[in-house]
């Protein structure tokens, strides 16, 4: 049987990795990120925000809302020209970032809340959220150093951050390519947000990754557990099939994959396949082949010689031989292979249908591109016995006895048939 392999999933593992973000605007937004500032920093004395400084901040979001980005910078130019506070200054520069924001240049953006930061004795809430909403726009743009440095300083400032934090930490190493890293955050970040209910689909895909970056196994199996439990798909029943496999279970490779069949969730061919795959490596090939066979009925299995090769097979193996002669021989007739005018052979055989076997057997070494030509020869050998043919048969296993692998086999062959010969010779004399 051909073993689920993680390395064909990988690409769909990694690429499902990102998780998208927005940069936190308001200060509302940023308390999402901690419940609570960190004990040891001071608490500054706030400032305040003058009624008609709001009003020229708000008149430039309203443009900026409304499609109107020349006008909103127009308007924070002009109010950059009064005199103002720390805070105000530092509202300004926020509001620039907005507007730049919206219009998606995130270097802009990110500029502005560089200035934010550099202004002093403001508010920390404000300092938090720019702090936040910075190192999410760094890893926006893909500047993921920036990125974890900015986040890390934000960490330093809040005394219990939230998980949408160890997230995004999680995430940036991972860029980075810091994959140890990236692991305990993001186990953190699903273990708390459990408390509050089901983790987003895209963490446990982030986990997913990251975990199998680690060549954690046993953890990529629990975490696909929680993948097919909240979000259930056909894609991770295969991978949790295939981490089974991986792990030297097959028993549990197997179950994930008919769990997935009875919720109809294996839609591909190769998801059908590697189910039927499966039920043979565990001696189970009369369902192997019904899956087969419902797979080509649906048409979600092409009726190849390879697939019919391996129904052919699971019949052989279930003992059906009339339906495994049948799907054995469209097989061989559309693949014109060695291999599988072997395996026809090879059912005629256990029929003790010796023509037929002779028939396909001296195909299947004409055509050639057999694994063992050996035992090709020993089965030739076999029919054309018990068909009475002595000498051919006799001729057959001495080519046969030239392989190392058949010699012993033959040799044995060999002398029965010519102790065969010599019992009836005897009986021939004695009738004299």
């Amino acid at each position: 049987m051909k073993k689920l392999t993680l390395t064909c999933l990988l690409l769909s593992m990694v690429m499902a990795a990102t998780i998208a973000v927005t940069p936190i605007i308001s200060v509302a937004q940023a308390a999402e990120g901690s419940s609570s500032e960190a004990p040891s920093k001071r608490v500054r004395r706030t400032q305040t925000l003058r009624p008609e400084i709001y009003e020229k901040l708000e008149a430039a979001r309203v443009h900026a809302d409304e499609g109107r980005p020349t006008e909103a910078l127009n308007a924070l130019a002009a109010l950059e020209k009064r005199k103002r506070n720390s805070y105000e200054q530092a509202m300004t520069y926020n509001m620039y970032a907005y507007v730049y924001f919206n219009q998606e240049q995130l270097d802009k953006a990110a500029q502005a809340y560089e200035q934010v930061l550099a202004v002093n004795n403001i508010p920390e809430s404000l300092e938090q959220t720019t702090q936040y909403s910075l190192a999410k726009l760094y890893l926006m743009g893909e500047k993921y150093e920036k990125a974890i440095s900015a986040l890390n300083k934000w960490f330093a400032m809040v005394a219990e951050p939230g998980s949408e934090a160890f997230i995004l930490r999680a995430q940036m190493n991972f860029q980075l390519e810091k994959y140890a890293a990236a692991l305990p955050d993001v186990e953190k970040a699903i273990a708390m947000k459990k408390e509050q209910g089901n983790p987003p689909e895209n963490w446990f895909l982030l986990e997913r990754a990251a975990l199998y970056q680690n060549k954690d196994f046993k953890g990529l199996a629990r975490c696909l557990q929680d993948l097919v439990a909240l979000y259930p798909k056909g894609d991770y029943w295969v991978q949790l099939a295939a981490v089974y496999s991986e792990l030297g279970q097959p028993k549990k490779e197997l179950s994930a994959l008919e769990t997935a069949y009875d919720q109809k969730l294996l839609t591909r061919e190769n998801e059908r396949i590697n189910l039927a795959q499966a039920l043979l490596g565990q001696d189970v090939p009369f369902k192997a082949a019904m899956v087969i066979k419902a797979g080509m009925d649906e048409g979600v299995i092409e009726l190849s010689a390879r697939n019919l090769s391996l129904l052919g097979d699971a019949w052989m193996l279930a003992k059906e031989y009339d339906k495994a002669i049948e799907i054995m021989g469209k097989a061989a007739e559309k693949s014109q292979s060695g291999k599988d005018y072997y395996k026809l052979a090879q059912i005629h055989t256990e029929r003790q249908e010796w023509e037929l076997a002779l028939n396909n057997v001296d195909k299947a070494i004409k055509l050639g591109g057999l694994n063992a030509p050996s035992q090709a020869l020993i089965l030739k050998g076999l029919a054309l016995y018990n068909l009475n043919e002595l000498d051919h048969a006799a001729a057959v296993f001495a080519d046969a006895a030239e392989y190392p692998e058949a010699s012993a086999a033959a040799r044995q062959w060999e002398d029965y048939i010519d102790s065969e010969r010599k019992r009836l010779e005897y009986m021939a004399s004695s009738e004299l």
